[in-house]
């Protein structure tokens, strides 16, 4: 019963059950706070961010630029290789899956009563910039100013903190934010649409990600390890990553994970931060696929590869103002799929619904895959010169 995964299946199951019987007001207080929850939540996580990430540059030290703007482009390459592969396989695969439903049926009656005046302005990439900054300046001036090794010291502390919070006070109460929009998603009759016309979709988008991170495991333990030891060594965070549906939460867990495979310990410190709220290979692929049936099903021809080209430029620039948390991901991609794709009000209400369902397969993709990332990094980063071969 204390077991998360078990409570979400629990929330699951009762808004299936008896969500379009509930009363109105119940439906819409619960909705209300599960928005709440997240506009909470997306209020302090730059400070989770930035205390991740300054730690990780104080453990890099003056390699810290090259290190981090090498980082970032290797992030970017890695999820246009991922988004390349979901088009290349969802415009062959999609249009022989038959489906059939009017998706301006779907259109969204439930609405909370009020959200929080916070604004979510402050962006990851400036978040990131801002520590690489302050973390530049700690490691040159420590030996000589006080402040600085202070700073440095509470910073570490800070991040002891957050990890706490994480997992004593937030995790308990995910469960009631999934509730939420469970219970919209049965009052507006979608649930219905998942359990029968979304089926073939969603399997292939379980299978595409499994079959593309079992690729990308098999391609960095080339002269490096066995994979099987690799994917066995990150498989608890993945599992973690499961049922918090947060690679941000479970980032102490892939950070433990991932050491027991790179050699070099303090370049993981900073991928992992970096790459939990960047770098998310199964969000790449599910969000794609789930894209390009909703284009499909709306009457729309799929884009061809060139107009799919601007769509795959803006998802890589938002993903740097990612975090790593519960539905957060799509939220920086909504512009994009509103920009490049011509998603309509409804098209965006159902992508919500739908990546709702897939977060927690698409979590276990994204941290699994931020272990290979961890390993590729670290070859590639070798090759060039730019870390050493101890531990």
């Amino acid at each position: 019963m204390r077991s998360t995964p078990f409570q979400l299946l629990l929330c699951i199951l009762f808004a299936g059950l008896f969500g379009k019987i509930l009363p109105p007001v119940f439906v819409r207080s619960t909705y209300t706070l599960s928005l709440l929850f997240i506009d909470c939540i997306l209020f302090f996580l730059p400070v989770m961010i930035f205390a991740y990430m300054f730690n990780a540059l104080i453990a890099a030290e003056e390699k810290g630029p090259v290190l981090v703007f090498s980082l970032l482009g290797l992030i970017c390459l890695s999820n246009a290789v991922a988004l390349c592969v979901a088009y290349g396989i969802g415009s062959t695969v999609i249009p022989h899956l038959a489906m059939h439903i009017n998706i301006t049926e779907m259109s969204s009656s439930v609405h909370p009563y009020f959200r929080l005046p916070f604004k979510h302005s402050i962006r990851t990439d400036f978040v990131a910039i801002t520590a690489f900054v302050i973390a530049f300046g700690c490691v040159k001036t420590k030996e000589k100013i006080h402040k600085a090794q202070w700073f440095t010291e509470k910073m570490h502390k800070l991040q002891i903190a957050i990890a706490t919070f994480l997992k004593k006070a937030f995790l308990p109460i995910l469960p009631l934010y999934v509730l939420g929009f469970m219970l919209k998603m049965s009052s507006e009759g979608t649930l219905t649409f998942l359990y029968t016309e979304y089926l073939p979709i969603f399997a292939l988008n379980v299978v595409v990600s499994f079959c593309y991170i079992l690729a990308f495991y098999k391609i960095v333990s080339i002269g490096y390890k066995p994979v099987k030891t690799l994917i066995l060594n990150m498989l608890p965070a993945g599992i973690t990553g499961f049922s918090t549906m947060s690679s941000a939460i479970t980032m102490p867990v892939t950070l433990e994970c991932t050491e027991r495979n790179v050699k070099y310990h303090p370049l993981s410190r900073m991928v992992i931060p970096t790459a939990s709220n960047m770098h998310m290979l199964g969000d790449d692929i599910t969000i794609t696929l789930s894209a390009l049936t909703l284009i499909m099903i709306s009457g729309a021809p799929l884009p061809s590869f060139i107009d799919f080209m601007p769509y795959l430029v803006g998802f890589c620039i938002a993903k740097l103002a990612c975090v790593g948390i519960a539905g957060a991901s799509l939220l920086v991609v909504l512009p994009v799929l509103k920009e490049h794709l011509g998603f309509s009000s409804e098209m965006v209400s159902l992508m919500t619904t739908l990546y709702v369902l897939h977060d927690s397969f698409g979590t276990f993709h994204n941290v699994m895959g931020n272990g290979a990332f961890a390993v590729f990094v670290e070859k590639t980063f070798k090759k060039l010169g730019l870390v050493g071969r101890k531990k």
